[in-house]
C-alpha cells in the first residue's frame, strides 16, 4: 500500500512540474528552450512514479509481507527532484558554473560516490567538462547570473 502512496504523491508531482516546465517561454529561433531539463526530469520522475505504482500494484497481490520488505527509494527521488528544480532556477541567479559546482557533489553522494576526494574534484571537473562539451564544441550559450557569476570572475 505505501508502493501506491508514493507513486501516487510522485505522479502527481510530475504533473505539477511538467505544468510547470511548460511555463517557461519558447527560446527564439537557433536557441535552446530553457524548460528542457526541468520537463526532461519531470517526465523522468512520472515514469519513476508509474514504476512505484506498477511494483505497488504486483507487492499487493503477491501479499503484504513482501509488500513492506521493501524499499522503493521515494524520498532519494523527491531529493533528487528538488535539486534538480533548484538547479535550473539558481541559472538565473548564478549563471552556470556556481551551481554546478555546488549539485554536482550533492548529487554523485545522492547516487552512493561517499570518496571525498572524488566529491571535490567532481566540484570543478563537472562544470569544466560541461562547459567544453555545451559552450565550446556545441556553441550553446551559457546563462549568465543576475546576481553574481563566476564565469565573469574567470574571464576577468
Amino acid at each position: 500500500m505505501r508502493d501506491m502512496v508514493e507513486g501516487i504523491v510522485l505522479a502527481l508531482l510530475s504533473l505539477i512540474a511538467i505544468w510547470g516546465a511548460w511555463q517557461v517561454p519558447a527560446a527564439s529561433p537557433g536557441d535552446t528552450w530553457a524548460g528542457i531539463v526541468p520537463f526532461a526530469a519531470s517526465v523522468a520522475l512520472l515514469v519513476l512514479s508509474g514504476l512505484v505504482l506498477l511494483s505497488g500494484l504486483r507487492a499487493t497481490q503477491t501479499g503484504p509481507d513482501i509488500a513492506q520488505e521493501r524499499d522503493t527509494g521515494a524520498l532519494d527521488i523527491l531529493i533528487l527532484f528538488a535539486v534538480a528544480l533548484i538547479y535550473q532556477q539558481s541559472f538565473r541567479w548564478f549563471g552556470y558554473v556556481l551551481p554546478t559546482a555546488i549539485v554536482a557533489p550533492v548529487v554523485l553522494y545522492i547516487f552512493g560516490v561517499r570518496n571525498w576526494i572524488g566529491l571535490a574534484v567532481s566540484m570543478i571537473a563537472c562544470p569544466l567538462i560541461f562547459h567544453i562539451i555545451f559552450f565550446e564544441l556545441l556553441g550553446v550559450f551559457p546563462p549568465y547570473g543576475e546576481v553574481f557569476d563566476l564565469l565573469d570572475w574567470f574571464r576577468g
